[in-house]
């Protein structure tokens, strides 16, 4: 976000608003995704896996915007002075950038796996052969990229507080890192994808002969609803993301001026927004997901009826003695 707010106050408040209802739906929706994978057995795969850590980036995300909108909306971008405000200042911008580098990295990792799995299908893909190392290597990596906005000349010293801005004054070498860690891995994802679609929807489906058949027929349909659901969380981080990168790349060569700062305000919450519409994305695609859904709290509405049942039953057995 660019420039001061306080020529538009009523926008920005409603702008907090949603990012408040936004950080909510992000909490309760990646919440309920990674305690389905984490208890449901039967979602213990190589792509739920990458799903589980991009549900955790997503609520870092979502905890990392909303501190800023509240830092914002309190002291107009100013930290406190110091080493610690340089160091905390630094550690924010870190948990602002690694987690969205990571998440558009993993969507590349479940392409890829995807990609390998349609393709050879009998073989498990080097992804699953080596899934924790996966995803330290691009933890690791994510956290470089983030140490590229972390230079001193980045952090503006004002009457001894230092101005901590999350998208403010990049420089050449930003535009290079989100170039590498954003535009990169999604261009690699859609060419993957458009491989995957080629393979499966132009293979014939198997007729209803054998019982053979109607296994390899079940698993294409189960492969290019999987397909289609990613292919849905891709669009949907282009969607939120790139105009928001886009916005600050212009605004860095000049082609945007600082009056444009409602512009960026909205720009930044649109690509808030994915991290609270991503979840629900796997529950309205995924069968497994909404059959996790409805077993949670499913239990959870017989845990309160009984709990219910039992408190009115004890009241009702106390005015019975009395």
């Amino acid at each position: 976000m660019h420039g001061e707010t306080a020529g538009f106050q009523p926008v920005f408040w409603l702008v907090v608003v949603a990012q408040v209802t936004l950080f909510l739906a992000s909490l309760f929706g990646n919440s309920v995704i990674i305690h389905i994978i984490r208890t449901d057995n039967s979602m213990k795969t190589t792509t739920n896996y990458l799903i589980l850590n991009q549900a955790c980036s997503d609520l870092l995300i979502s905890f990392t915007e909303l501190t800023d909108a509240i830092h914002v909306s309190y002291t107009g971008r100013l930290w406190t002075g110091g080493i610690v405000g340089l160091v905390t200042c630094k550690i924010l911008i870190m948990t602002f950038f690694s987690p969205l580098s990571f998440s558009v990295w993993i969507l590349t990792a479940i392409a890829f796996d995807r990609f390998y799995g349609v393709t050879r299908p009998l073989r498990s893909s080097p992804i699953s052969q080596h899934l924790k190392k996966v995803i330290l290597f691009l933890w690791a990596w994510s956290i470089a990229f983030s140490a590229s906005f972390l230079p001193e000349e980045n952090f503006k010293e004002i009457k001894g507080a230092y101005y901590c801005d999350l998208t403010d004054d990049w420089t050449t070498i930003n535009i290079i890192a989100v170039s590498l860690n954003v535009f990169l891995p999604l261009f690699i994802t859609t060419v993957l994808y458009i491989i995957v679609c080629h393979r499966l929807w132009l293979r014939k489906v198997p007729g209803e002969g054998t019982n053979q058949n109607q296994r390899q027929a079940e698993a294409m349909k189960t492969a290019r609803k999987v397909t289609q659901m990613m292919i849905t969380i891709v669009v949907l981080y282009v969607l939120s993301f790139v105009p928001f990168f886009v916005g600050s790349s212009l605004y860095h060569f000049n082609y945007v001026e600082d009056e444009s700062s409602l512009i960026f305000l909205c720009l930044f919450l649109v690509a808030f927004a994915y991290s609270g519409l991503n979840p629900y994305v796997y529950l309205t695609f995924n069968q497994k997901f909404r059959n996790g859904f409805k077993t949670l709290f499913g239990n959870c509405l017989r845990k309160i009826r009984f709990h219910n049942i039992f408190h009115f039953r004890s009241q009702s057995v106390e005015l019975q003695q009395t």
